[in-house]
């Protein structure tokens, strides 16, 4: 049995070589995508990817956010770090069958991504102005 003609037009050719800020850099934009398309858990994904692609010295949100002192009056550390990540967790492992994700949650998740790029891209800059103009809708 033979299978039917596919509409997939995927580029077959050379490798794509990247830096780790361009790799990043791509996945926060196609994050922004993604959060534009309302696909919330993709871009959760795709920036929660980011965020972790590398270590960032001085000062990127979520460093600030695990350290936030009115959260860590009510939250032991693991508790609130658990709490900031429950959505890209539940995304990467599983667990309960069913969670809502809105779309403050992955705005968030890719301001956290952005706040580790140096260089940021024009789409960036878009969201950040966006989420600025936005925050109280969130």
């Amino acid at each position: 049995m033979s299978l039917p003609e596919s509409s997939l037009h995927v580029p077959v050719g050379p490798s794509l070589h990247l830096t780790l800020e361009q790799a990043m850099s791509r996945q926060v934009d196609a994050a922004v995508d993604a959060l534009v398309a309302g696909n919330f858990d993709i871009a959760l994904t795709l920036a929660g990817a980011a965020e972790g692609m590398i270590e960032r010295v001085g000062s990127h949100m979520f460093g600030e956010l695990k350290s936030a002192p009115k959260a860590l009056e009510r939250f032991d550390k693991k508790q609130w770090i658990s709490i900031l990540n429950m959505e890209r967790d539940w995304l990467k492992h599983g667990g309960e069958p069913t969670m809502e994700i809105a779309c403050s949650s992955a705005a968030f998740i890719v301001a956290r991504a952005a706040s580790k790029v140096e260089n940021w891209t024009p789409k960036m800059v878009q969201f950040k102005i966006w989420l600025l103009a936005n925050l109280d809708r969130l």
